[in-house]
């Protein structure tokens, strides 16, 4: 039975909230790391209270529009929509690797919303501007010191690397925020533990499975890449989506490792440490997540095992 939220404990989360906030503003690693417990807090209040957790909102964001610069309610945003995602996949009792997609994608969409929102403002610098300040500064260091001349590199080429990585930013952001996610999820397993919101189901890392649909895509976003030019637009968009399929990709090959060293009965202390190469040398834990897909090692596996 839902009971109501006290006076104090509204005040208490809008303190947390700030919190979490002014070290999210001071470094964002920090924040992500105290992302899962001011999660946690706000995930109980709307448990007991959906009116109570919107109230909090309300009462935060009209002195934060009148009083705080824009990054601070922008990220008091982003947690607040992450907070109803991951409510939304618990009282629903979605699976953990639903709510990994979800959450992912709710943090990725924030998070790049956000910043178009203070560029088209004004609050920040535009990112290209930025970047090309950031990338001038960098080639000038290096070419001072000569690096590129020791290691045989063209200048051009560093540049167009530089620049790459730039034009696929939002893939790298959807990647960075899946991490996030998954520690905040981990994280959450372990504070919801005996309360009256159950945590997902648990499914070990070795069943993970990305359905196949994604091989499919990682070849027609492949093939289209060779035609296409990451200058455009739609170059762009189809250069992050090969990212984002490409990190599937590594993570299913790195979860099939893992369940074939404990199929053949491997000490599972040696199977996880025996993952810290495959997922330094990604390329070829790639090569493995795609042969897996193709010819479904996983499931002759199981079947063998009945």
């Amino acid at each position: 039975m839902k009971s109501n939220v006290s006076l104090g404990q509204t005040f208490l989360a809008i303190l947390i909230s700030f919190v979490f906030i002014a070290i999210t503003t001071l470094s964002v690693l920090l924040g992500a790391v105290i992302l899962p417990l001011v999660v946690y807090y706000l995930l109980n209040i709307k448990h007991k209270s959906n009116y109570h957790f919107w109230l909090i909102f309300i009462s935060f964001m009209l002195p934060a529009f009148l009083f705080l610069s824009p990054v601070v309610w922008m990220w008091f945003v982003v947690l607040y929509i992450l907070t109803a995602v991951i409510h939304h996949t618990l009282s629903k009792g979605h699976s953990q690797e639903l709510a990994l997609f979800y959450g992912t994608f709710a943090l990725m969409l924030s998070v790049v919303g956000g910043l178009n929102l203070l560029q088209m403002t004004g609050v920040i610098n535009p990112l290209a501007d930025t970047y090309m300040d950031v990338r001038n500064w960098y080639v000038e260091q290096i070419e001072g010191t000569g690096a590129l001349s020791f290691a045989g590199l063209d200048i051009d080429v560093f540049r167009m690397a530089l620049d790459q990585l730039f034009i696929q930013l939002p893939a790298f952001i959807t990647i960075i925020s899946f991490f996030v996610m998954l520690y905040t999820v981990l994280m959450l397993r372990l504070l919801l533990q005996n309360k009256e919101l159950k945590p997902w189901p648990y499914l070990s890392f070795k069943d993970w499975a990305f359905p196949r649909f994604i091989l499919y895509l990682f070849f027609i976003l492949y093939i289209v890449s060779l035609f296409t030019s990451p200058e455009d637009t739609f170059g762009t968009i189809i250069s992050n989506a090969y990212v984002v399929v490409e990190w599937a990709m590594f993570l299913h090959g790195l979860s099939f490792a893992y369940f074939f060293f404990l199929e053949k009965n491997m000490n599972k202390v040696l199977a996880i440490l025996l993952l810290i190469p495959l997922a330094v040398l990604r390329p070829l834990t790639v090569i493995i997540g795609l042969m897996e897909m193709v010819f479904r090692f996983r499931l002759s596996m199981k079947l063998k095992r009945k």
